[in-house]
C-alpha cells in the first residue's frame, strides 16, 4: 500500500496481557503482494489492474507467460500499487487486506487456535510437482470433480507461483529483496485469504470414499470445504505447508521423465534455442526458476547459459525432486499419493475423485504426445545416472520413485 493509504490502515497488534510485551507491523514494513493486490482490484471491480487471463487449464492451447523484462517492472509495480490502494478505499478491500495481516499475524505467532479452526474446516488438495508434469490438468480435473468450471479461477491464484516460496531465506523477486516472511509466510496468509473467498459459498461435506486416500481412513469422517491448489514450491518450505494445512491436506505428486519435461518446457518455451544452450535470459517463469537454482549453488547465469539445455534443465529436475524428497513433505505422510505420467494412473486417480465427490462426470481425456525417443534419444541416455539417484534418495525415505511407470510416455 501506498504511505497514503497506509496512514489510515491500523496496525496490527498481536495481544499480550498488559503487563507483558506487545508487537506491531504495519502495512509499510508488510506491503501487499502483487497477486494479491490484483486480487483486491477484481473483486472490487476497481479496474485498475488489466490482464488477458491465459486458459492455464487447456492442455492444448496452454502458453508460458513470459517473464518481465526490468524496463517493465517499474510501471507494473506501480500499476498494482494503484490497484491495490483504490481497492483499499472500498469496505471490501480494506476488510480483506485487514484479515489477510491477520492471518499473517497468527502464522508468524503459531497461533494454534487458528490452524485448528482453519484446519478443522477445510481438506486442502495439493498438486504438488515440477512444471511440465501435468500439474495443470490434474487441477482442473479436481475442481472438475468439486462440480466447478476452472476458469472461475484465474492462473494468479491457482497456478505454480504463488505463494512464491525458495530456497533462500532473502532472494529478490525482480522488484524487490525479500525475507521468508513477507515471501511465503505473508503470501500463505494472503493465500488463504483467497482460498477463503472463492470457496466462500462451498459446503463442508463428507466425500463419499472414506479410504479415497492410499486406504486411510479418516475416523471419524470430516466435513470438511474441499480446496484444490497447484503447488508448484511448497517444496521449499514443507513442513510449514504442513503445520500450517494439517492432517486432512492432501497431496498429490505426477512425477515424469525429465526428458519429456524438458521437451515439454522447450516447445511452450518457443523452441530450442538456436545454439542448443540454456538462454541467459530466461523466457519463462520456468527457465528463471532453473537459474535460480543453479544461482543457489553460486553458478551464475552467464554459466548455465554455456551449458547444453537440458543439462542445465536436468540439474533443477534432480534438485526440484531430491528437495521433495528431502525436506518434508514425505515425512510420515500418510495422505500422499504419487503418480507416474501415464494416462492410466492420471485418468484413474480423477475419476476416483470425480466419484468421490459425486460430480456425476467422466474424467477428460489425458492427452500425452510421446516424442523424445525419436528426437532426443541422447537425453534418455543423460538421464540414466540422474534416475538411479533419484530411486536411492525416494527409496531412503520410504517413498518408491515410479522409474518404469514414467518411462512409458516417452
Amino acid at each position: 500500500m501506498s504511505s497514503s493509504s497506509v496512514q489510515t490502515a491500523p496496525h496490527i497488534v498481536q495481544q499480550r496481557p498488559k503487563t507483558g510485551m506487545g508487537f506491531a507491523f504495519d502495512a509499510v514494513d508488510f506491503p501487499v503482494s502483487a497477486n494479491f493486490a490484483i486480487f483486491l482490484d477484481s473483486v472490487t471491480q476497481g479496474g485498475v489492474y488489466h490482464d488477458v487471463e491465459r486458459d492455464w487449464g487447456d492442455q492444448v492451447t496452454e502458453h508460458m507467460s513470459p517473464s518481465l523484462r526490468k524496463a517493465d517492472m517499474a510501471a507494473f509495480r506501480q500499476t498494482v500499487q494503484r490497484a491495490a490502494d483504490k481497492a483499499f478505499l472500498t469496505p471490501l478491500g480494506r476488510n480483506l487486506v485487514l484479515r489477510a495481516y491477520h492471518v499473517l499475524a497468527a502464522l508468524m505467532a503459531g497461533n494454534r487456535d487458528f490452524m485448528a479452526d482453519l484446519q478443522g474446516r477445510n481438506r486442502f488438495i495439493f498438486v504438488v510437482s515440477a512444471p511440465r508434469h501435468g500439474g495443470s490438468y490434474l487441477t482442473k480435473e479436481l475442481l472438475r470433480a468439486l462440480g466447478k468450471d476452472y476458469r472461475d479461477y484465474p492462473a494468479w491464484f491457482m497456478h505454480d507461483g504463488f505463494p512464491d516460496i525458495r530456497q533462500a531465506w532473502l532472494s529478490h523477486d525482480g522488484m524487490e529483496w525479500l525475507p521468508m516472511t513477507r515471501r511465503a509466510m505473508q503470501q500463505t496468509a494472503e493465500w488463504i485469504v483467497m482460498a477463503d473467498w472463492f470457496f466462500r459459498d462451498d459446503p463442508q461435506r463428507t466425500d463419499r470414499d472414506a479410504d479415497a486416500v492410499d486406504g486411510v481412513v479418516d475416523s471419524p469422517r470430516p466435513a470438511l470445504r474441499t480446496i484444490p491448489k497447484k503447488a508448484t514450491k511448497a517444496i521449499y518450505e514443507a513442513r510449514f505447508f504442513r503445520d500450517v494445512f494439517g492432517m486432512y491436506a492432501e497431496y498429490v505428486v505426477p512425477v515424469r521423465h525429465p526428458a519429456a519435461a524438458c521437451l515439454s518446457l522447450v516447445e511452450k518455451a518457443g523452441g530450442m534455442p538456436e545454439n542448443g544452450l540454456f538462454p541467459q535470459y530466461p523466457r519463462s517463469a520456468i527457465e528463471g526458476w532453473v537459474l535460480e537454482t543453479w544461482a543457489q549453488e553460486g553458478v551464475v547465469a552467464e554459466a548455465v547459459a554455456k551449458m547444453p539445455y537440458f543439462t542445465a534443465y536436468l540439474h533443477y529436475w534432480l534438485r526440484y525432486h531430491e528437495i521433495m524428497a528431502t525436506n518434508g513433505l514425505f515425512l510420515n505422510n500418510r495422505k500422499l499419493t504419487i503418480l507416474p505420467y501415464t494416462r492410466t494412473a492420471f485418468e484413474g486417480y480423477l475419476q476416483r475423485q470425480h466419484d468421490r465427490f459425486r460430480s456425476g462426470c467422466r474424467v477428460e481425456p489425458m492427452h500425452i504426445h510421446s516424442k523424445v525417443t525419436a528426437q532426443y534419444p541422447q537425453w534418455l541416455r543423460q538421464s540414466e545416472s540422474t534416475l538411479d539417484y533419484m530411486e536411492s534418495v525416494w527409496a531412503s525415505f520410504g517413498v518408491r520413485f515410479p522409474r518404469d511407470a514414467v518411462a512409458e510416455a516417452l
